[in-house]
């Protein structure tokens, strides 16, 4: 499904009363599509009101076109995310089975007239072999209506080829449950971007240079090597790396250094992250100082579920600037640095980084292997 066919399903299910998904039989499920929407956009506080006034008033045009451009730009940066969307509309847009209580009902619009009873589709006339017909069919739900005393049970089973007794076949046009990468050292070294990712951009490093392939480290050369008390035992894994931007990068000292935690659940790296929060802003030895003017994000832009910007500081001096980003299960710091009194306070090139491993983090989510490039970001 193209991504504007998908918003305008999601939307149709969203408004009050749209076939019936938010009564009480399809509620549910459309229930937890907003709540889903809810936790995708709380990291803007213009999104959510976005959605909140389109949930208040969905004919109204411009509300609507509004959070048609959120959902789109959503979909269209995480396709993870889109198939997630994609589930949860169809299931919200299911119409519910009528439901029998001591009672048959025979939907459809059944009608009588003169020596007719029209039950749907089906026309029985008032003569012998009509009668007969009504005969059988009032049987038929004889047996049903006991069948169904019985707690339900299925008469009609889809036993297709491959499928077991009582078993029915899946409808192979919903996306299957998306599963990210599991939390291993090999899914960090994967989120970190690599020599290939660089390719094409004033990063890229060729073998034999000051920082080949990122001067790629394990799990002791992040943040949670030097202050393991707030990553505690939730990190399973981690990788940091460092990159040249050219080869005057060793007289100048400009680079970057990236790190990315894995953990096992969101929860724990909600944890952690709210954990280093708190290291920066009081440990001293850390290296890192809270500072809200150190990095200006461009308006609108969401970059990740959670994020914090500091000062880079080397021996209380001021030497760059670094973002800290959580999403889902995954966290990353982004840091440029400068050997010399000047830090680097480069907004730009910050956020190409951010966006690179925003990116990068979204198709581990989405069970992918990471392969977003920084010169793909570049060009946006």
């Amino acid at each position: 499904m193209e991504v504007p066919d998908l918003v305008s399903e999601v939307l149709h299910i969203l408004a009050p009363g749209a076939d019936g998904a938010l009564s009480a039989a399809g509620g549910t499920a459309a229930q937890t599509l907003i709540a889903t929407l809810r936790e995708r956009l709380r990291g803007s506080e213009e999104d959510r009101a976005a959605l909140d006034t389109f949930l208040g008033n969905p004919g109204d045009a411009a509300g609507a076109a509004t959070m048609r451009a959120v959902l789109e730009r959503e979909v269209a940066a995480d396709p993870g995310f889109g198939r997630r969307l994609k589930a949860l509309a169809d299931a919200a847009a299911e119409r519910p089975p009528q439901p029998i209580t001591g009672s048959v009902v025979i939907g459809g619009g059944a009608r009588v007239r003169h020596n007719q009873i029209s039950l749907g589709p089906l026309t029985v006339n008032n003569n012998r072999q009509g009668r007969w017909l009504l005969a059988v069919l009032a049987v038929a739900v004889m047996i049903l209506i006991v069948l169904a005393g019985y707690g339900g049970v299925r008469v009609f089973t889809d036993e297709g080829e491959g499928a077991g007794p009582g078993t029915s076949h899946q409808d192979d046009s919903k996306p299957p449950a998306v599963d990210p990468l599991p939390p291993t050292q090999e899914t960090a070294d994967a989120i970190l971007p690599d020599r290939v990712a660089m390719a094409g951009t004033v990063f890229e490093s060729q073998p034999g240079d000051t920082f080949p392939d990122g001067e790629r480290s394990g799990y002791e050369g992040t943040i949670c090597g030097e202050q393991p008390k707030p990553c505690a035992n939730r990190v399973r894994a981690g990788a940091s790396a460092g990159y040249a931007p050219n080869d005057t990068s060793e007289e100048t000292g400009w680079h970057a250094e990236l790190e990315v935690l894995v953990h096992a659940s969101e929860g724990d790296a909600e944890h952690t992250f709210d954990a280093l929060v708190d290291t920066f802003r009081k440990d001293t030895s850390a290296g890192f100082r809270p500072d809200p003017s150190a990095y200006a994000p461009p308006r609108g832009a969401q970059l990740g579920d959670e994020l914090a910007d500091y000062r880079v500081t080397w021996e209380g001096q001021d030497i760059g600037i670094m973002c800290m980003m959580r999403r889902g299960p995954y966290i990353v710091l982004a840091a440029q640095e400068k050997d010399g009194r000047e830090a680097v306070m480069d907004n730009e090139t910050q956020t190409q980084f951010n966006t690179l491993l925003l990116r990068r983090m979204n198709e581990a989510l989405s069970g992918d292997t990471p392969h977003a490039a920084l010169r793909n970001v570049q060009s946006d």
